[in-house]
């Protein structure tokens, strides 16, 4: 099934079809919140494949727009311009925008999980345990 969504979507995760399958098959009904840093046609697979799942996104928008993404707009997304690598644009997005959300999957399209490791561990994720499922791609 994700397979054909991330198909039809022109997802370039489609390579990661089955580990992803693997890790979210028994949660794809859970009610969770997702982070997924950097906006690509992968949101969309998660909004149908996640049924209860938030998923925030962020991304610094350098190469396209938010205009150019129509599914920011779809129910359960909430996105946002932030610079990864700087911390006070993170915490703004983060404390004063959504008020300080909880993640249960963090994918990050930017390979720059360590600073947001460095920024975010303990304030908008657990790491005890292995809570976190998280992907750096």
């Amino acid at each position: 099934m994700l397979f054909n969504l991330l198909t039809k979507f022109k997802s370039n995760r489609i390579k990661y079809a089955n580990y992803y399958e693997t890790e979210f098959y028994t949660k794809r009904n859970k009610a969770m919140s997702m982070l997924q840093v950097g906006i690509d046609n992968s949101i969309p697979v998660w909004n149908k494949y996640l049924v209860n799942c938030n998923i925030f996104c962020i991304d610094s928008f350098d190469n396209k727009q938010p205009k150019d993404f129509k599914f920011l707009n779809d129910k359960n997304i909430y996105w946002s311009r932030c610079d990864i690598k700087n911390k006070k644009s993170i915490d703004d997005v983060m404390d004063k925008l959504w008020k300080n959300p909880r993640f249960d999957i963090i994918i990050d399209n930017t390979k720059s999980f360590d600073k947001l490791r460095k920024y975010c561990t303990g304030n908008y994720y657990s790491e005890v345990k292995d809570e976190v499922f998280r992907h750096s791609c």
